[in-house]
């Protein structure tokens, strides 16, 4: 591993993180986010082991991180090396509301300045923003801002209207100033869907199941987006509910083939043959690509153990209620649909179309 810096030169600006930032002295600095419970940051969390713990282990010359107390200190040190490594000039800042509009308090830290130097100003963009000229690119999104206020029949300063001229008259922002003005005006009406794109998505003849169907009644949009679009939702690395029904329905599903592959009366099936037959097949399954999630850490491996557990508890109870009943196995996951066993159910509507229900999505 190889550890890289940029190399220094006499006009640059650093960024970085108050906690991990040792720079040299330089001539301005520019602090943000100066607000209550962000900086300093509040951190009740001890952790899995708690100060009490750690100061025990220290005893015994086993130092872990630093307990809150140590950190709070060090905090308070970043601070100051903070507030005082220029050499000219500080700047501070802070938000008065977050993304949500939600107020935000400043810093105590703020508080502590203003006792210390009683002269201290403190400017706001809030009430009266200054108008700063700059690049294309940097005011382009203020402009769409003032063009916004203008068309809600609020004041705007004349610059803006000069501003305005010049994007559009060039060549290079004209179209794309006309497409956010168009943006601008645009309400977001929601329209029925027409027949035509309609008859695109789901095709002349109606393909569904029992489960779409259900999912149409439970919320005509989520079948739309489901099944007409093909959505689906981020696929995330961990294992979830889903995955580990699925996983169960599969293993059971096998059991049943594997039992009849074995001509084995279910009536007559041991503990010991039918934990034998599921670990088989576990172990068979595991190996799958779609499964390669159940084994591809300690802590998933650990939950297929349990799953695995589970599942024989599971079939145990599925193989008594059969042996107690007079009721026998006729079939398992028994499909209806073209070329299936059974044919599918067709329903003709009374516009002359038809829906077809199979079995499987």
């Amino acid at each position: 591993m190889g550890f890289g810096k940029l190399p220094a030169s006499f006009d640059q600006v650093t960024v970085g993180d108050v906690d991990r930032s040792r720079s040299h002295t330089v001539k301005l600095v520019f602090i943000i986010g100066l607000n209550d419970g962000s900086f300093p940051s509040v951190n009740n969390d001890e952790g899995f082991l708690n100060d009490a713990d750690r100061e025990k282990l220290k005893e015994m010359e086993v130092e872990l991180a630093k307990t809150t107390l140590e950190a709070l200190y060090n905090d308070n040190f970043n601070i100051y090396k903070a507030f005082t490594v220029s050499e000219e000039k500080l700047f501070l800042s802070y938000v008065s509301s977050d993304s949500s509009g939600e107020g935000q308090k400043p810093s105590t830290l703020l508080l502590k300045l203003k006792k210390i130097f009683p002269k201290l100003k403190e400017k706001s963009d809030i009430i009266t923003k200054e108008i700063i000229i700059s690049r294309k690119s940097a005011i382009f999104d203020e402009l769409l801002l003032n063009i916004r206020n203008f068309k809600d029949g609020k004041q705007i300063d004349d610059v803006w209207f000069e501003v305005y001229k010049i994007f559009e008259e060039d060549d290079v922002w004209k179209e794309k100033l006309s497409n956010a003005i168009k943006g601008l005006d645009f309400s977001n009406i929601p329209e029925n869907i027409n027949k035509d794109n309609i008859q695109k998505l789901y095709g002349e003849k109606l393909k569904t199941s029992v489960s779409k169907l259900e999912s149409y009644k439970k919320c005509p949009f989520s079948f739309y987006l489901k099944y007409g679009l093909k959505l689906k939702d981020k696929e995330l690395f961990k294992l979830e509910g889903l995955d580990t029904g699925s996983f169960m329905h599969d293993v059971i599903d096998t059991f049943f083939y594997e039992v009849e592959e074995r001509k084995l009366n279910l009536r007559e099936i041991d503990e010991e043959n039918i934990k034998e037959i599921i670990e088989k097949i576990i172990e068979e399954k595991l190996l799958l690509p779609q499964y390669h999630i159940f084994i591809s850490s300690a802590k998933f491996r650990n939950q297929t153990f349990r799953l695995k557990r589970l599942i024989l508890k599971a079939m145990k109870y599925i193989i008594l209620s059969i042996t107690e009943s007079d009721f026998e196995v006729f079939g398992h996951e028994v499909e209806f649909g073209e070329g299936k066993k059974y044919p599918p159910i067709e329903i003709t509507l009374d516009s002359g179309k038809s829906i077809q229900i199979v079995r499987k999505d």
